[in-house]
């Protein structure tokens, strides 16, 4: 049985000149034009949620109830025309600006949430508001306002798909709970969110020269005209880790060593386009996971359904659900910003270039193909030859966002094991095509596949780039590791708000809602993601990436054996990150404490005469005086 999830696109705009005309009455501009946005109903079908866990049983969700449970939860509501923003956009379909405007977004849900539940303290940002502490707020006005601000101004093409949509909400609402109050106050909330992020740097221009050489990345042999994306993204502001460069990772194993070169005969044998090692459920995981092309939304839009059919599946409140995706969708684009600056670091080629190369690599244990061809991301065409994301390989993006997304999950609910399932829009696709499913070597039955466990789903979605032949595996596992460790910084950042009434008096009287929270500034990384079993190290305190790999000179000839070596792979990283905590133990035990050191500054500083010191050393040497102490 099939659910129909009914896009929202399907809230039509019925009153709009009526409520241009109650805002007006209220001294709030919505920008909300007075013509109508006619659009059809849009229904697109994926499959039902129901998973095998024995703690809980999702029951099968039709358009109507989908439509309900959008109404009564703003959050879930505003992240679902998301995603269909995000397909429709023609301007900035790419998986920088994508993460970037989701964590946009459900930050000013979640600081409007914060502060019309009661919970001002918690706030992302500070707010310097024109609402009086006798305020009446409506949490969900408030919200919707912050929302439809951030999104008119991330994504103007679409305002006629946002204004109809945010016009059915206020509809949906009782008349005296659309008040100037809430209104205002979401609209001062969206404004300073993009204000804030005004300046980050994304939108800068940068220009990419490929460097001819071994082992640097080139241009897709089978597509050489597709322009390279994000060279500057790896220089946008982060949220909030201090920067990019504290979670980069080990660089690749060197081409001549034998670790590369397992890597390179593996992903050579199991990516081909005519690879007799791949499985059938390799391939179908491989397209599952894809979402390369236009017009799917970019892989964010999967990732955010991750999050709605969890949070539906585990029957989350709107407060919750206000903290997980803003806690998620934060880590992601901080993420998004550390595997950019990676790959552009160290701009190391591709899995198709490698091979093509490979008589010419210096590596014994390599065999180049200039014939090869990668199965590659789907590219909508009528073949199953797909394409190779236009930037370098090392780390994968995909596998970097999995791990930011599946660790936050992990985070937020306190464990791993939670079973899910999930529908994936290019296997939708591809049941339309009988004949190219069997070119792919399948025969779908639906779109849907089941995982027993979030670390299970973030481990597929990073191998399925090897299974399509567009990265090596060591780009794969090193992506979970930083993507995870970034979800680890981000967490503390984003709690639940504990007051759930919808309305409530306005904010406190001297408007510093977080100061002392926000002036202690983002987290850098820290040494653990997670606890007991599930426990990942930063990557910045793993040993040396040629030790991570398994050490194994024979080529991988089957899926069995592939798993084989991963689970040998998981077993001796056990062992060291056993060794790694005693030896950070022991190094942390003769490290003088923060006290101490600040008190050491304190008292050189206080020997240095006046005299002795530039007005600009002077600045320097109190501000990092008084950072240390901030963030003691």
């Amino acid at each position: 049985m099939k659910k129909y999830r009914r896009n929202a696109r399907t809230r039509t705009c019925e009153s709009l000149e009526g409520r241009q005309m109650l805002a007006a009455d209220l001294g709030v501009d919505l920008g909300i034009p007075t013509d109508p946005v006619d659009t059809p109903a849009v229904i697109s079908s994926s499959s039902d949620t129901d998973t095998g866990s024995e703690n809980s049983q999702v029951e099968i969700v039709d358009s109507s109830n989908l439509d309900a449970i959008y109404s009564s939860d703003v959050v879930l509501g505003w992240n679902n025309l998301f995603n269909e923003l995000l397909v429709d956009d023609e301007v900035t379909q790419n998986p920088g600006y994508a993460s970037r405007s989701m964590a946009m977004l459900n930050l000013a849900i979640y600081d409007a949430v914060s502060i019309a539940s009661g919970n001002a303290e918690n706030t992302f940002y500070d707010y310097e508001t024109s609402i009086g502490p006798n305020a009446n707020i409506n949490l969900e006005v408030a919200a919707s306002q912050a929302a439809y601000t951030v999104l008119s101004a991330l994504y103007p093409d679409q305002q006629g798909t946002i204004d109809s949509y945010y016009g059915g909400i206020l509809d949906d609402l009782r008349q005296n709970s659309v008040n100037s109050d809430s209104l205002t106050l979401g609209t001062e909330i969206g404004n300073a969110i993009l204000a804030e992020r005004a300046n980050d740097g994304s939108d800068a221009v940068v220009e990419y020269t490929y460097v001819e050489g071994i082992g640097y990345f080139y241009a897709d042999p089978l597509n050489p005209d597709v322009p390279v994306w994000g060279p500057g993204w790896g220089e946008v502001e982060t949220f909030v880790i201090d920067s990019a460069e504290d979670f980069a990772p080990e660089s690749t194993p060197a081409i001549t060593s034998e670790e590369y070169a397992i890597s390179y005969n593996e992903v050579k044998e199991l990516g081909s386009v005519d690879s007799a090692t791949r499985t059938a459920d390799e391939t179908e995981a491989g397209i599952f996971w894809a979402y390369d092309r236009e017009g799917l939304g970019t892989p964010l839009s999967l990732f955010n359904d991750v999050l709605e059919t969890i949070a539906i599946q585990e029957g989350n409140t709107l407060l919750e659900n206000a903290a997980l995706y803003a806690q998620a969708s934060v880590a992601m684009a901080d993420a998004a910003i550390v595997a950019w600056h990676t790959k552009f670091d160290e701009e190391f080629w591709r899995p198709v270039t490698a091979i093509h190369s490979g008589d010419a690599d210096g590596n014994e244990l390599t065999e180049g193909d200039s014939e090869w061809v990668a199965l590659g991301a789907p590219d909508g065409g009528d073949d199953i030859i797909g394409f190779t994301p236009q930037f370098p390989t090392y780390i994968s993006g995909h596998a970097t966002f999995g791990g930011a997304l599946f660790a936050s999950l992990q985070e937020f609910y306190g464990t791993d094991d939670i079973a899910f399932e999930l529908s994936s829009n290019e296997l939708e696709i591809l049941m339309e095509n009988p004949e190219l499913q069997e070119a792919y070597g399948l025969d779908l039955d639906d779109s849907v596949r089941s995982f027993d466990s979030f670390s299970q789903a973030m481990a597929e979605n990073g191998r399925s780039r090897v299974y399509l032949g567009i990265h090596f595996d060591f780009d794969d596992l090193v992506g979970q590791e930083v993507g995870s460790a970034v979800a680890s910084a981000v967490a503390s950042e984003f709690v639940v708000a504990t007051n759930d009434e919808m309305n409530r008096k306005g904010p406190r009287p001297d408007g510093d809602h977080n100061n002392e929270r926000r002036q202690r500034g983002p987290r850098g990384p820290r040494g653990m993601v997670g606890e007991g079993p599930m426990a990942r190290i930063n990557p910045n305190l793993l040993p040396p990436l040629s030790d991570r790999l398994q050490t194994n000179a024979d080529l991988v000839q089957s899926s069995e054996e592939i798993d084989s070596v991963l689970e040998d792979r998981n077993r001796n990283s056990e062992a060291r990150f056993d060794r790694s905590l005693r030896e950070k133990s022991d190094r942390e035990r003769d490290r003088p404490s923060r006290d101490q050191m600040i008190e050491a500054m304190d008292e050189v500083f206080s020997e240095l005469g006046e005299n002795e010191l530039s007005p600009a050393l002077e600045q320097i040497i109190h501000e990092r005086s008084t950072h240390a102490r901030r963030r003691g």
